[in-house]
């Protein structure tokens, strides 16, 4: 004679039920996550980089590649930020940061930047990269694309 085994679904249910109020309920983001805005650049250039530029041509036809403000972010020991550079510029802190970023946007007419591509060492942490993304959003830099560094190359 055989015994079937026979199932409670009904107290799973319950349990999940349960877990996903609980998770529902207890949910606050942080004040960066839901705070900024930004528009992605796309995954590919919107023009060929050896295109000529002619001296004519004003920021809205300057190509895509040439407005956007490369930025690299490297982690050290523990997911901290380490190091950030700017274009070519190697920068210090966050506070330097916002002034170089503050310096390089009022010249508009030299530096025609209208978007940031932050390159991202995968060690670094969250919340870094969010201080990181706050200082160029209170700037007024809300077209943000990231790419991820290749963590066994040197340098940016």
């Amino acid at each position: 004679m055989k015994a079937d085994v026979e199932i409670q679904v009904t107290p799973m249910l319950d349990m999940a039920f349960q877990l996903l109020t609980f998770f529902i309920m207890t949910f606050r983001p942080a004040p960066a996550e839901g705070q900024f805005a930004m528009n992605l650049l796309p995954s590919q250039p919107a023009t060929r980089m050896d295109a000529p530029i002619s001296s004519d041509v004003t920021s809205t036809e300057v190509p895509a590649g040439l407005r956007t403000l490369p930025t690299t972010l490297r982690a050290v020991e523990g997911g901290r930020l380490g190091r950030i550079t700017l274009g070519e510029v190697d920068i210090q802190s966050m506070d330097q940061l916002k002034k170089e970023l503050k310096d390089i946007l009022s010249h508009r007419d030299e530096y025609p930047f209208d978007q940031a591509l932050l390159k991202v060492d995968p060690k670094l942490k969250y919340s870094e990269l969010m201080q990181v993304v706050e200082v160029f959003s209170s700037l007024n830099v809300t077209k943000i694309s990231f790419a991820e560094l290749d963590p066994n190359a040197e340098g940016g």
